[in-house]
């Protein structure tokens, strides 16, 4: 199974997982921190691959798992590259 690891940045420097979204029947399934998983279920993320670029959703599959670590790359949240389980 494909995933995508969303990572929070502590006090302390380290970094913790707060939310993890896979593949599952074609269609993104998250779970962890419940705003972080409505706020993508309802305003979605940008595919940068598109230009200009276009909205997408969990939803959208593959393509949206793709698209989280370049929407999410900041010193505080963090979305990992796709890892296989």
């Amino acid at each position: 199974m494909q995933y995508v690891e969303f990572y929070k940045l502590k006090n302390d420097g380290s970094q913790e997982v707060i939310a993890t979204c896979g593949m599952k029947d074609g269609v993104v399934v998250c779970e962890g921190n419940e705003e972080l998983i409505k706020n993508l279920a309802k305003d979605g993320i940008l595919d940068y691959s598109q230009s200009p670029p276009q909205k997408i959703f969990p939803k959208d599959g593959p393509r949206f798992l793709e698209q989280l670590k370049y929407n999410f790359k900041s010193g505080y949240l963090n979305a990992s590259e796709i890892k296989e389980k």
